[in-house]
């Protein structure tokens, strides 16, 4: 297994693993199936779903099965039951394959680099970032099942817990900042009114994944604030002498490798920056950690079907369930069970 990262790092991104197209597996020495052709065209139909249930049944393949009776179950909105979720952490190049093919980009290497000194040269809206009453047990009914959905969690994809603060707004989201240090606001509805176990376990996985420089930075900042940062730091990077506050931040959040590192990635990483399509896959990187901590597809689209999300979101997150790579993870949650 790989080793823990710290939280905030600004390494410029895990060991690499190559990620495939995101599809249902099929047998490559034989003819496909057009039951796979159907899944691909149509994510979010749970028919096709059922048609690989019966596929996979037929081949002896009771694993690939239950996947994707799992997922014509979560499409269909049915009521499943809570999967557990017991296995060792992820290893580095697991918790690298969490990450979108959009983040593998020049862009967002360098984002993986600057992330945290582009959110510090743009800090939170003071009305959260303020916020520091710490999260306890005794905040409120649901208080234990938050910080224990959280602590487990981060045990699961192998990175250490932030400051957790108890937010004084009505959201029901964990939303990661940096001012000075990483931290996790749980908004009060968790913690009044929180969700199933699993749902909780989703947004914990989306919220600790999100502490990633790249991440943090694509789903922290504004798009203005986003871009007016990297401009901001690239005139630092010009300018080594610089004694302004905004070169005062840049230094004070970089180590000298990585201010090194930074202005060699500058300008291939903003050749082509666009701020759309890295935020998307900034996002769709944290539900894929969602998905992983909370065990199945049901309560991930539970979770995001509250929020009302655009249907290329579920689709993505559908298709990253009906993955080789996250059958491989689920693979390895089974085999936790067996210890």
């Amino acid at each position: 297994p790989g080793g823990r990262p710290t939280v905030g790092s600004t390494e410029t991104r895990e060991t690499p693993a190559a990620v495939p197209d995101a599809e249902p597996p099929a047998d490559a020495t034989s003819a496909e199936p057009i039951v796979f052709k159907l899944v691909r065209e149509s994510p979010l139909d749970p028919k096709p779903y059922r048609g690989l249930v019966d596929h996979f049944d037929q081949r002896g393949d009771p694993t690939r099965a239950a996947l994707m009776r799992e997922l014509a179950d979560a499409l269909e909105g049915r009521d499943v039951p809570a999967p557990r979720v017991q296995r060792v952490p992820l290893t580095n190049q697991e918790r690298a394959g969490l990450r979108h093919p959009g983040l593998r980009t020049p862009s967002g290497e360098l984002l993986a680099c600057v992330g945290i000194a582009l959110c510090r040269l743009f800090p939170s809206p003071a009305r959260i970032a303020n916020t520091t009453e710490p999260l306890r047990a005794s905040s409120g009914p649901g208080a234990a099942a938050v910080l224990d959905a959280l602590n487990g969690t981060a045990r699961l994809l192998g990175v250490p817990l932030p400051e957790l603060v108890a937010g004084d707004d009505d959201s029901a989201n964990i939303t990661p900042l940096h001012t000075s240090t990483p931290r996790l606001v749980v908004g009060r509805q968790l913690v009044q009114q929180p969700p199933t176990n699993a749902e909780l376990r989703f947004h914990a996985g989306r919220a600790l994944f999100s502490l990633s420089p790249d991440l943090l930075a694509l789903r922290a900042l504004r798009k203005d604030h986003l871009l007016r940062a990297l401009a901001l730091l690239s005139s630092v990077l010009k300018n080594p002498k610089d004694a302004g506050d905004d070169a005062r931040v840049v230094r004070e959040s970089l180590s000298p490798r990585a201010l090194e590192r930074a202005a060699l990635l500058m300008e291939p990483g903003t050749r082509d920056f666009d701020a759309n399509l890295l935020v998307a896959a900034a996002r769709d990187s944290a539900n894929r950690a969602g998905l992983v901590a909370c065990g199945g597809p049901g309560p991930s689209l539970t979770v995001l079907r509250a929020r009302r999300p655009n249907d290329s979101e579920l689709e993505e997150l559908v298709r990253f369930a009906a993955s080789e790579r996250y059958l491989a993870l689920r693979d390895a949650a089974e085999a936790g069970r067996g210890r």
